[in-house]
């Protein structure tokens, strides 16, 4: 088993990482959310277009899709280039914008796989404790919050152990099912510790928000490195076989 997760000194070791190259972060999360806002404005006013018809409009269909595939598409770049340009920093060199851009086809791929199978997962556990509500409350009302409940701690449980999916499937070049059972055996046996590291990362996002929105610049990369810091701690960091062929590919 992994030593015990250090969280304030992951923290400051992602922070520094994230100081190796502030301004490469900042704008490259930048021109992701950019893209990724366009294609959202895409969306709406495909949705908006399709709802206000009259007659079934097969254009603004494709227009939406289109935005949605946009969407997907630069939201898994962007993942993988924050991840490229962490895992660098960690390694005590500073990231180029080449480490950010560069397309690697293998990795988008496997990344949304995963996000498929992570979807697919979360669904079946709500559509499970929507049913389970509606026949606990045909014996008695106040039963049909008893499944809701359950599945929400289901949901808590697969969003801490699968908090590193995007390093497994990026740098061990593993597949979805293998992604997600190997995030499971690792983080298992420090859930709590684990649990009140997810919350911190989601508290510095927030924060980021808070600050007009713009402070999400800075939050999104720095809980990038935080989360590749502690995926380096407590897997086998030596273990990149994805990442290493992503870098000889370029």
């Amino acid at each position: 088993m992994a030593a015990a997760l250090p969280v304030g000194a992951v923290i400051k070791t992602g922070y520094a990482a994230f100081s190796k190259a502030p301004f490469l972060f900042v704008g490259f999360t930048l021109i992701g959310g950019g893209i990724n806002l366009a294609s959202q404005y895409i969306q709406d006013q495909a949705s908006k277009s399709i709802q206000d018809s009259a007659e079934f409009g097969i254009g603004w269909v494709f227009i939406f899709l289109l935005g949605l595939s946009i969407n997907i598409v630069a939201s898994l770049w962007m993942n993988l280039g924050l991840f490229r340009g962490a895992w660098r920093a960690l390694n005590g060199e500073i990231p180029i914008i080449k480490d950010f851009v560069r397309w690697d086809f293998r990795a988008i791929r496997r990344l949304l796989w995963m996000a498929i199978l992570l979807l697919v997962i979360n669904l079946i556990v709500l559509i499970t404790a929507a049913l389970a509500g509606g026949l606990a409350s045909l014996i008695r009302l106040e039963l049909f919050f008893v499944p809701l409940f359950a599945g929400s701690l289901v949901l808590i449980y697969l969003a801490v152990t699968q908090m590193f999916h995007v390093p497994i499937v990026v740098a061990q070049g593993e597949r979805a099912m293998q992604a997600f059972r190997h995030g499971r055996k690792v983080v298992d046996p420090q859930f709590w510790r684990l649990l009140g590291f997810g919350l911190l990362m989601i508290l510095i996002t927030f924060a980021g928000l808070l600050l007009c929105g713009i402070g999400i610049l800075v939050a999104a990369p720095v809980v990038v490195c935080c989360l590749v810091a502690a995926y380096q701690h407590l897997f086998n960091s030596d273990d990149c076989t994805g990442f290493l062929v992503d870098v000889r590919q370029g």
